[in-house]
């Protein structure tokens, strides 16, 4: 990862009125602290820190220059960022102070390519980890790990321990963590769901007949309408012999 250079100015900590007036002038409060310095609060510019998410990420390697206080300078990387949590827009930055010749922890977000075999067989993608720890020289770091994802079936986990990353980086992620997976669509599911209980209730009805008698269908116990007509002439010709 490219070491870019960020310039801030010291400014008046413990107020938050203070803060509130940085961030109306266009400006991001933040504070550096970490290794052998005290903590530093900081006044960034919001266009030039903007720029500087985009184009190092959310964990950028910075060589912070205080225009104010120059022997505060120092790299850095960007530990945390808070955002508004309606405006979305960056209300706070904390920058850790590291060393170029030491290794650091740091987060890398996870980059996936390939086209999903189970995608093609209908399957759902599961996304469950974007960003992957990991250790190693704060130069070294990587903008993004590639992971492939042409093989993953419906069914497959794809695990941290299948992830490829660079000579000199170490993973500090468990291994074992499923990275992404493809899942069957949620009406096949169900869908083998009622299969596998059809069984059961199909076995219901011969058990029923084992322990008593059947009862009689209903279309026998209604009288049929050849019945009602024959019986009409039978009584007919009783009330001729009755008249005799």
């Amino acid at each position: 990862m490219q070491l870019q250079s960020l310039k801030v100015a010291t400014r008046e900590s413990g107020a938050k009125g203070k803060a509130r007036q940085e961030r109306r002038d266009g400006n991001v409060p933040g504070v550096l602290y970490g290794g052998d310095g005290e903590p530093v609060t900081l006044t960034i510019n919001a266009r030039e820190f903007v720029k500087l998410i985009q184009t190092g990420g959310s964990h950028a390697i910075v060589q912070i220059e205080v225009s104010n206080d120059a022997k505060s300078n120092s790299p850095a990387l960007l530990k945390d960022v808070q955002y508004h949590p309606i405006r979305g827009h960056v209300i706070h930055a904390d920058f850790q102070r590291i060393r170029l010749d030491e290794r650091i922890t740091t987060l890398v977000p996870l980059h996936f390519v390939g086209h999903c075999k189970g995608l093609v067989e209908g399957g759902v993608l599961d996304y469950q980890i974007r960003e992957l720890e990991v250790e190693c020289l704060a130069l070294e770091v990587p903008e993004k790990i590639d992971v492939d994802i042409t093989e993953l079936t419906i069914g497959d986990h794809l695990y941290v321990s299948n992830v490829k990353v660079p000579d000199g980086i170490d993973v500090v992620t468990a291994t074992d963590r499923s990275v992404v997976a493809c899942h069957a669509p949620r009406a096949i599911k169900e869908e083998t769901t009622v299969a596998e209980a059809a069984p059961g209730e199909e076995g219901a009805a011969p058990a029923a007949a084992a322990g008593g008698e059947a009862k009689p269908a209903a279309a026998d116990a209604k009288a049929k309408p050849g019945d009602a007509k024959a019986a009409k002439p039978e009584a007919k010709k009783e009330e001729k012999g009755g008249k005799k």
